[in-house]
C-alpha cells in the first residue's frame, strides 16, 4: 500500500514538472526587454546572477520545477516614461512581479558611469602568496556577474567573477583595491544592497 501512495505521489508530481535553462531564461528577458522598448522605453539595464552548477527547485501551484545545470537569476532595472522606476525578476521559472523602487538612484548610477564601465575590466585575483607552481587543490570558483546595459546609442556587456573582488582566499588579493574602485563593481554592489531590500513574488 506504501509503494502504491509513494507511486501515486511520484505520478502527481513529475506529471507537472518542468525544466528550464539558461536559454529560457534569456527568452523570457529578451520578450520582457522587447516589450518595454514597445512602450517607448529604450534605457534599461540587466543583471544576472548565478553560480555554475547549483541547481534549485520550486513547487509552484502545485507542479515542481527546477533548474537545468544551472539555476539563473536576472533582475532589469527601468524607468516608465514618467521616471518611476522599477525592478523585475526573471528565473528559470517565469517571472515576478515587478517592484516600484524608492528611486532611481541605481538607475542614475549606472547611466552616469556607462562611458567608464565601457572601458574597463574587472582584474583576475592575484594572490600575493602564488607562487607561480600549479595548484593542486584550487577550489572552483562559480559564482558570476553579468550586467547589459542599454541605453539610447549603445549596448554595452559586461561580467566577472565575484571570486575576482573578493579578498576570501588563503593570500591577499593584489587587484582587491583596484577591482572594487571600479565603476562596474560599485553599480554590482548597490545593484546588489537594492535587491537585498526587496522580496519578490511570481507572477
Amino acid at each position: 500500500m506504501k509503494k502504491l501512495l509513494l507511486l501515486v505521489w511520484l505520478f502527481t508530481i513529475t506529471s507537472g514538472f518542468t525544466q528550464n535553462d539558461e536559454a529560457y531564461v534569456d527568452q523570457l528577458t529578451n520578450e520582457f526587454t522587447s516589450k518595454l522598448k514597445e512602450r517607448g522605453i529604450p534605457s534599461f539595464f540587466a543583471t544576472k546572477h548565478y553560480c555554475s552548477g547549483t541547481i534549485e527547485m520550486f513547487i509552484i501551484d502545485g507542479k515542481m520545477c527546477t533548474t537545468r545545470d544551472t539555476y539563473y537569476e536576472v533582475y532589469i532595472f527601468w524607468e516608465e516614461t514618467d521616471g518611476t522606476p522599477f525592478v523585475k525578476k526573471i528565473d528559470n521559472c517565469g517571472l515576478f512581479q515587478s517592484i516600484e523602487l524608492p528611486n532611481n538612484e541605481v538607475l542614475y548610477l549606472a547611466f552616469e558611469n556607462l562611458y567608464t564601465i565601457e572601458n574597463e575590466e574587472v582584474k583576475p585575483y592575484k594572490s600575493e602568496t602564488y607562487t607561480g607552481q600549479p595548484e593542486l587543490r584550487k577550489e572552483v570558483q562559480p559564482c558570476f556577474r553579468s550586467f547589459t546595459f542599454k541605453s539610447l546609442e549603445d549596448v554595452v556587456t559586461k561580467s566577472f567573477n565575484l571570486f575576482d573582488i573578493s579578498n576570501d582566499s588563503d593570500g591577499k588579493n593584489l587587484n582587491y583595491d583596484y577591482n572594487n574602485a571600479l565603476s562596474l563593481v560599485i553599480v554590482n554592489n548597490f545593484t546588489e544592497e537594492t535587491l537585498q531590500s526587496l522580496t519578490f513574488t511570481r507572477q
